[in-house]
């Protein structure tokens, strides 16, 4: 008696255009289901070749839709890292939070091209990994990979480099951010950058994220994020 083999149901993949669909729907659902948070953030940079490094911590509260405030907590170390690095963040952010320049910023198909690269594991969750490519060369975008999760869509990890250089005097920055699944939605968790600096040489910066409070609207049907 000949047995044949079992047949092995290939696993379907999502077009890049279904993810790109799913996504948006979750991110206009994370817009509407978060209210607000209250997050302490530790910043912490160095610089290798002048042995300098300096630290700053925040409390950071959000509030929908754009409202993004910090007040400074702790802040030692070098002078010149807290005020060409910590308070250059602090501002930018402040600057992407205001809603013409976020959609200037988001990971869309208005702001980029995207392409398939594979399946991945993130913490024992699946994650589909797409290529990034910014279609304008702005410091913002980012030309690189991002990883987004197979259950709700949602951008688990983005890593890649600058599309625009932030100033001459800085030749290459390498992104790491990370993301934290809360409540359905995914918020910010680290960050982590390798910058190579004309005459400072090699600096890393490091920003850690700690929720204190996170207020959703609880009336809305979590379903929604996911079901177009």
């Amino acid at each position: 008696m000949v047995h044949s083999a079992p047949v092995v149901q290939k696993e379907a993949v999502p077009s890049v255009d279904e993810i790109l669909v799913r996504m948006k729907y979750h991110d206009e659902w994370q817009q509407r289901y978060l209210l607000e948070y209250r997050a302490q953030r530790k910043f912490h940079a160095a610089n290798l070749r002048f042995n300098e490094d300096a630290t700053l911590e925040v409390m950071t509260t959000f509030r929908r839709p754009y409202t993004l405030e910090s007040y400074v907590l702790r802040a030692e170390g070098s002078k010149v890292i807290r005020e060409r690095v910590f308070n250059k963040i602090l501002e930018a952010e402040t600057e992407i939070e205001s809603g013409a320049a976020r959609q200037q910023v988001d990971i869309v198909p208005e702001n980029y091209t995207f392409s398939y690269i594979g399946i991945e594991d993130c913490a024992g969750r699946k994650c589909y990994t797409l290529g990034i490519t910014p279609k304008r060369k702005e410091k913002y975008l980012i030309e690189g990979q991002i990883w987004v999760d197979a259950e709700d869509w949602g951008i688990v990890r983005v890593h890649g480099y600058p599309a625009k250089r932030p100033s001459f005097w800085t030749r290459k920055i390498e992104i790491d951010r990370r993301y934290k699944r809360v409540a359905g939605m995914w918020l910010s968790d680290s960050t982590e950058s390798i910058s190579d600096i004309l005459v400072a040489g090699p600096s890393t910066l490091h920003i850690q994220y700690s929720y204190e409070a996170v207020q959703t609207d609880t009336t809305m049907d979590r379903l929604s994020s996911t079901n177009p």
